[in-house]
């Protein structure tokens, strides 16, 4: 089994790679995607309490909205990449301050690509897991963009 690689190993390899790329930063249009982000995730909270939801179906909206958070956050710096990985490695270096775990976030990828890619279901136990962090790590990201909008 090959070791783990830290935030600092792939976003090393994957610069080496151009996987970076430059991006716009547009007040406008950041604050329009976390406006559409906002209502995904209530609309995600929404169906937590209906009887005997799809897990995968809300695993999946809530890995959207912090995927997309991440992706409007690394904005500000003016960066980039289509890799998911990758942007959870340069959000973890560039945003040290928002302590954010990346156990947690190479976990969440991993039950994402398993479940994308390799049709493994999402469990109620397997959301349960990372129910919590999500919604912190989602209300973290919204508070940083807000502010950084201001």
């Amino acid at each position: 089994m090959p070791k783990e690689r830290g935030p600092e190993q792939i976003y090393d390899h994957l610069a080496t790679e151009g996987m970076y790329e430059e991006a716009n930063l547009d007040h406008d249009e950041v604050k329009k995607v976390l406006t559409m982000v906002m209502e995904d995730y209530k609309f995600g909270k929404s169906l937590r309490r209906i009887k005997n939801p799809s897990w995968r179906v809300i695993f999946n909206v809530h890995y959207d909205v912090f995927r997309e958070l991440c992706d409007q956050l690394m904005r500000f710096k003016r960066q980039k990449t289509s890799k998911h990985q990758g942007l959870f490695a340069f959000i973890v270096l560039n945003f040290e301050d928002l302590e954010l775990d990346w156990s947690f976030l190479e976990n969440i990828r991993t039950m994402r690509n398993k479940n994308k890619y390799q049709g493994l279901d999402i469990s109620k136990k397997m959301w349960q897991s990372a129910e919590l962090q999500f919604d912190l790590y989602i209300s973290t990201l919204k508070k940083e963009i807000e502010v950084r909008l201001s």
